[in-house]
């Protein structure tokens, strides 16, 4: 098991302040780059060294001017650290400790420890003269794992607890991403009083870019066209680190960043955002220009926790968006179903000797399967079914653009073959793209067996008399529609005797899937027909029973549309 110490400041500026000793190596100094960084213009850059050995540490000055003490005596070469020993470095005190040490009340109320090694010797301004080999590394403070849920030792209890109550108390009572990102910042102006620009980034959804949605000033205003250090962003994100730097500008890290230089930021820090998935999707960055009032490595901890905090109100913000945005989509596609129904006919035509009956299921809230009956100026009927490629709303935009053009040609031309063939031309010169439509066209005459049929790709329409069914096909059948520019298509004359039904359909029922994958095809359609003498609407039922026992339950995966025509029996 790794052994683990621990240095107590015991007095100085931050009493009680708890360091947790993992490194093999650290160096204690006023650098940012320490490990353990001692808040002293008299402290050397780095004035003394611990290493690990065994189970303990040993240390060792770095040839600081005013030296290192362990227990009132000056340290020369390497000394072994025993538990409870007192390490005086100019006016701050630290107790290596062994184990983590159970809470002190009186360091925890900020008193001085009346038994603090305050040895003789003076004490003098660090000339600067001796840098030692971290002298050139990074001027980044720390860097802190976002994703981390532990609370570190050595923050101010008391600030990270104001700060998270204050949080939860604002981000409880708004689900507003924008309010969100504004309380935030609120929040962090009022913790962080040295803030003078502070930055919510969000990663676009499109680009995965980083994109400001919130900035604040000192002053509470909102500036524009104010440049991110986008170079830092963009490390915290994909480090999923919080990144705290003395002086930006000096960093070998961010040297090159070209919106740092424009800020002249001195002082700054930056924290992933994350929700409960630890993706970061964001980052809140925060900086000044005044030295004197730089970030400390506290203020980093107090960030990430806010960080943590943020992230789940801006990812709940962003749910609720989202359930919103659903329930808005939902309403669009209600009112879009009822707008297609209005296209579709609400009741069966009057026409003499025949009747009627139809089915209609879109797959989804709206669909691209059509079906009609126009009623022509010479007193025929047209019924016309259509199956757009695609499903959803795409389809569903294109059957009604279908529609008006299907009743236009009807009435316009003067034979069905001519009125496809217009009919498909001026599908194509609307840019149908790479969808294509599948249509069958049958006209009635009053009191006659006589039908016209034309069929652009469509499935074979299923004419049931006396002797069985049969499914009308052959050469007559040209392309669908939206294919070929310069298709013509032919008329078929055919007949249907007293008591025999005509049935159209869309594949929606012939690819009606069973549970092992087959499909109810052209054969169970076949055979989908009542014993005996029966009606069109008897005839679109036992095809729905049939093709549901055949799906046991599966879910309907395509528009389903059916249309029966059925010649009544002659009068007698």
């Amino acid at each position: 098991m790794l052994y683990v110490a621990f240095l107590r400041v015991v007095q100085g500026r931050r009493i009680g302040e708890l360091h947790e000793l993992v490194a093999d190596r650290l160096v204690l100094g006023r650098h940012p780059s320490c490990e353990v960084v001692l808040e002293n213009a008299v402290i050397s850059r780095q004035h003394a060294r611990m290493m690990r050995q065994g189970d303990s540490y040993v240390i060792e000055d770095l040839g600081s001017r005013n030296g290192t003490y362990v227990n009132g005596e000056k340290v020369s070469g390497l000394q072994l650290l025993k538990d409870n020993d007192r390490i005086r470095i100019c006016d701050i005190v630290l107790e290596y400790l062994d184990e983590l040490p159970q809470i002190d009340a009186t360091l925890a109320d900020g008193h001085s420890d009346e038994n603090a090694d305050l040895s003789p010797g003076s004490v003098t301004m660090e000339d600067d003269s001796f840098y030692g080999e971290l002298e050139s590394s990074s001027s980044i403070i720390t860097t802190i794992n976002a994703l981390s849920r532990s609370v570190r030792l050595d923050v101010r209890p008391e600030a990270k607890l104001r700060a998270i109550l204050e949080l939860s108390k604002l981000f409880g009572r708004t689900i507003d991403l924008d309010a969100v990102l504004k309380k935030t910042l609120e929040c962090l102006f009022r913790i962080f009083p040295q803030i003078e620009l502070g930055y919510v980034l969000l990663l676009d959804p499109d680009s995965r870019l980083p994109v400001v949605k919130a900035v604040r000033s000192g002053s509470g205003d909102e500036p524009t066209d104010v440049p991110v250090s986008m170079t830092v962003v963009e490390r915290a994100l994909h480090d999923q680190e919080a990144i705290l730097c003395e002086d930006i500008a000096d960093d070998t890290r961010f040297r090159d960043s070209e919106s740092a230089s424009a800020l002249q930021i001195r002082s700054m820090m930056c924290a992933p955002l994350s929700g409960s998935d630890e993706q970061a999707f964001g980052a809140i960055q925060l900086t000044t220009k005044n030295l004197k009032k730089s970030f400390t490595q506290d203020d980093l901890d107090l960030l990430v926790s806010v960080s943590a905090q943020a992230g789940l109100a801006i990812e709940n913000a962003n749910l609720h968006a989202e359930v919103l945005h659903s329930h808005e989509i939902e309403r669009d596609l209600e009112l879009a179903t009822q707008i297609q129904l209005g296209f579709l006919p609400n009741r069966r035509p009057e026409f003499p000797g025949y009747e009627f009956f139809h089915y209609y299921r879109a797959a989804h809230q709206v669909g691209g399967d059509y079906f009609d009956y126009v009623k022509l100026p010479d007193g025929r009927l047209a019924i016309v079914v259509a199956d757009v490629s695609g499903k959803g709303v795409p389809a569903a935009l294109l059957m009604a653009r279908l529609s008006s053009a299907v009743r236009y040609q009807l009435v316009a031309q003067p034979h069905l073959g001519g009125a496809i063939t217009e009919l498909n031309r001026e599908l194509q010169e609307s840019t149908l793209g790479f969808r294509f439509i599948t249509l069958v066209v049958a006209v009635l005459e009053p009191d006659s067996s006589q039908i016209t049929l034309v069929n652009a790709g469509h499935l074979p329409p299923l004419l049931h008399d006396r002797s069985g069914g049969h499914f009308i096909e052959g050469e007559f059948s040209g392309l669908p529609l939206g294919i070929g520019q310069e298709s013509e298509y032919s008329e078929y004359r055919c007949e249907i005797p007293p008591r025999g039904s005509l049935l159209f359909y869309t594949d929606g029922i012939t690819e009606t899937a069973s549970p092992d994958d087959k499909l109810f095809g052209r054969k169970h359609l076949l055979n989908a027909r009542p014993r005996g003498d029966f009606n069109a609407e008897a005839l679109v039922n036992q095809v729905l029973s049939d093709m549901t026992k055949f799906s046991l339950g599966e879910p309907q995966r395509d528009d389903r549309c059916i249309v029966a025509i059925r010649r009544l029996p002659n009068e007698t």
